[in-house]
């Protein structure tokens, strides 16, 4: 229980009320047993155009869930770059100990055929398109928490997205190697060159934009897998493809409120960086 609190500390950045609420998730879903629905098609993408079934899934000693509904963007929420170099890398150090069991709800074959090509991505995976394990299961809402490290019974041991934040990763795998810290090969480091911009006065309604500049300073391809904001008022864009080193990738913030008043909003980012998930600040005051 004291693993997974630290991964939900170390996972994003909380206020008290989302601190409390988080830890809630973790002791209500630590120990259940996760259902698994009969009948959902495992299939292997690769390079063809067809899909083909999976010749085997076998059941391993740990297992790692992550489910993936339909809705947002399937690029941004499946992440399968990431996710590729985590199963390489566990593949490397646990060599069959544990296997990642991915449900996912694509919106179409098509779609997923298409994204699984594109990263070169032919680990096996389940294709659930009437969502029935998490009808099953009724998973929280937030895809921080719809990801679980199990046992071999299917019992939940720890919560929480590695891809979201590389620390839980780190977590992951030191209970897999039964309390050995084993340092991730996809850790890398990144700075920034602000974390805060104040827009003075801004007038209401109006759209105010600033940059963001992040440099990869560490040895591995840089990966923002998500970037969350504390309001609907704030828009971010970024390009979504690993940064190698020495280069930068610009967080550009739209920001329009239809509000007066001071504002302060926070923007958290979640990377492969050892210093992730950073945040950003944005102060000012919205007039008339």
């Amino acid at each position: 229980m004291f693993l997974l609190i630290v991964a939900f500390s170390l996972s994003c950045c909380k206020g008290n009320k989302q601190r409390e609420d988080a830890i809630a998730i973790v002791k209500e879903w630590t120990g259940k047993e996760i259902k698994f629905p009969e009948n959902v098609p495992c299939y292997k993408f690769g390079k063809d155009t067809i899909p083909v079934l999976c010749d085997e899934c076998l059941p391993n000693e740990y297992k790692i869930l992550l489910y993936v509904d339909s809705s947002g963007c399937s690029s941004c929420r499946l992440q399968l770059f990431m996710w590729k170099q985590l199963i390489e890398e566990a593949d490397s150090l646990f060599q069959g100990k544990a296997c990642f069991m991915l449900f996912f709800q694509p919106k179409s074959i098509k779609e997923m055929s298409n994204l699984f090509r594109q990263y070169q991505f032919d680990y096996p995976v389940f294709i659930d398109m009437t969502n029935s394990i998490n009808r099953l299961n009724k998973f929280p809402q937030s895809m921080q928490y719809q990801c679980f490290l199990l046992n071999s019974d299917n019992k939940v041991l720890m919560v929480g997205n590695p891809v979201l934040n590389i620390k839980i990763w780190e977590l992951y795998k030191s209970h897999i190697s039964d309390g050995e810290k084993i340092i991730s090969k996809m850790n890398t480091t990144a700075s920034i060159d602000k974390v805060e911009h104040d827009y003075g006065k801004i007038q209401k309604g109006s759209i105010n934009v600033v940059d963001f500049t992040i440099t990869n300073t560490g040895n591995n391809p840089l990966i923002i897998s998500q970037i969350t904001t504390s309001c609907g008022c704030t828009k971010v864009t970024w390009d979504k493809q690993p940064i190698e080193y020495g280069k930068t990738v610009t967080i550009s913030v739209e920001l329009k409120l239809d509000e007066t008043g001071s504002l302060r909003k926070i923007l958290t980012i979640y990377s492969n960086a050892g210093e992730s998930p950073m945040r950003l600040t944005l102060t000012g005051t919205v007039i008339e």
